[in-house]
């Protein structure tokens, strides 16, 4: 099923977005530190607050890291979103937004993401910061997919975006974005 979630979140993108295709680039690829594609997360890596029904979720909200490589030339910024496309019922639940990476940046730790060291957006419940992994107990692992953008533009987006303010500033200053995923149970 990691497809049609990457197939769906590439599509909406392209449409918000106006992405051009480029044909013939270079490959600009992201990975989660430490684990292959579609990888299964730790439990410790889940959110460390309670569920809606009152359910730890049984984690340290520890974020896996990511790195990337093969940025499309012109490129003077990145930003992340993490979203579970099958969160909250089928809604979706945006995990992590960021932005005003510098495009001197390859990567992003563990540690620079718990000290917010690029900027912060607003995910879902308008929580500022990174959010790990929740899903309802018993459900099926869910997909987290991971999208990066390499953006044209200097890093001087306002604070406090969520994700559809991030799309809207990116609109047409988006050279490319790449994907990754992982998974995350809750048992």
């Amino acid at each position: 099923m990691k497809m049609p979630y990457r197939t769906l979140i590439l599509a909406f993108v392209l449409l918000f977005t106006g992405l051009p295709v480029v044909a013939g680039a270079a490959t600009f690829t992201v990975s989660t530190n430490g684990f292959a594609d579609d990888a299964l997360l730790p439990a410790d890596m889940g959110f460390d607050k309670n569920d809606a029904g009152g359910h730890s979720c049984g984690g340290v909200n520890r974020a896996p890291g990511f790195s990337w490589a093969n940025p499309p030339d012109k490129t003077a910024s990145y930003a992340i979103i993490i979203v579970d496309p099958g969160g909250a019922g089928g809604a979706g639940v945006n995990h992590w937004v960021t932005y005003n990476i510098p495009f001197s940046v390859t990567g992003i730790s563990t540690a620079d993401i718990a000290a917010a060291k690029y900027t912060p957006g607003r995910g879902s419940g308008d929580l500022v910061g990174y959010r790990g992994p929740c899903p309802g107990i018993g459900d099926a692992p869910h997909h987290y997919d991971v999208l990066l953008f390499a953006l044209d533009t200097a890093p001087a987006l306002a604070a406090g975006l969520d994700r559809d303010g991030l799309l809207g500033a990116m609109k047409g200053h988006i050279l490319h974005v790449t994907t990754t995923s992982f998974r995350f149970q809750r048992m």
